[in-house]
């Protein structure tokens, strides 16, 4: 039986998890197109990135806010009550360090992409910073052609998966979705504001006081 903190650790990052809509969920159909990784390139993201976002879930519309900051940490904060922040050592580094505020519960839960893996939560650097991740199995990419009224420049493309079809305006100067359709045209994701100022240092250290700390990463290595 998982302990009590394993159990919190598993319910705070599956909120985390949450705060993204599922356009990549299934193993994708082979199919003529891009690369993902050429379609949805990263490598020119700017040094610093912050957007203000509303996306569409099962349970409803939610608020995202998330900072970017160089190759090494990233804050969202989701409804203005869960905050969590990504940092890892190098840029390279495929493992990263999350610690999760939730405000209404007064928790900070430590876990991490190791850790998280093993519990069944399959959060990534690139879930966190850049929206989406590439797929684990086969996929399709298609440029197709669609009217924006995004913030920024952006290009459409048809993400198919098994059953799974979303339509995703990536802007690749800024390395992030603009906007996202389903399968139906039905919006699912839009950038409202965005900028590329450099985010205060104190982002990434909120104030913990009066929170319970629980190392659900230490737990789960433990185990």
């Amino acid at each position: 039986m998982r302990s009590a903190s394993k159990r919190r650790a598993i319910l705070m990052s599956s909120m985390v998890v949450a705060a993204l809509p599922t356009t990549i969920d299934a193993a994708a159909r082979a199919g003529a197109g891009p690369r993902f990784e050429q379609a949805f390139a990263t490598a020119g993201a700017p040094a610093h990135f912050h957007a203000r976002l509303a996306y569409r879930a099962p349970d409803g519309v939610h608020h995202v806010e998330v900072w970017r900051d160089g190759a090494t940490r990233v804050r969202r904060d989701t409804d203005g009550r869960l905050i969590s922040i990504a940092t890892r050592r190098r840029a390279r580094d495929t493992d990263f360090r999350l610690d999760l505020f939730d405000r209404s519960r007064r928790l900070h839960t430590i876990v991490d992409r190791t850790s998280l893996y093993r519990v069944g939560r399959f959060t990534d650097w690139n879930d966190l910073a850049f929206g989406i991740r590439p797929p684990a199995d086969r996929y399709s990419v298609v440029a197709v052609p669609q009217g924006s009224d995004a913030p920024a420049a952006c290009r459409w493309y048809a993400l198919e998966t098994e059953g799974h079809r979303t339509l995703i305006c990536w802007s690749r100067e800024q390395a992030f979705p603009m906007l996202m359709r389903d399968s139906r045209g039905r919006e699912i994701w839009r950038v409202t504001a965005f900028d590329n100022a450099a985010p205060a240092a104190a982002l990434f250290r909120p104030d913990e006081k009066g929170y319970i700390v629980n190392n659900a990463a230490r737990d789960i290595a433990g185990d």
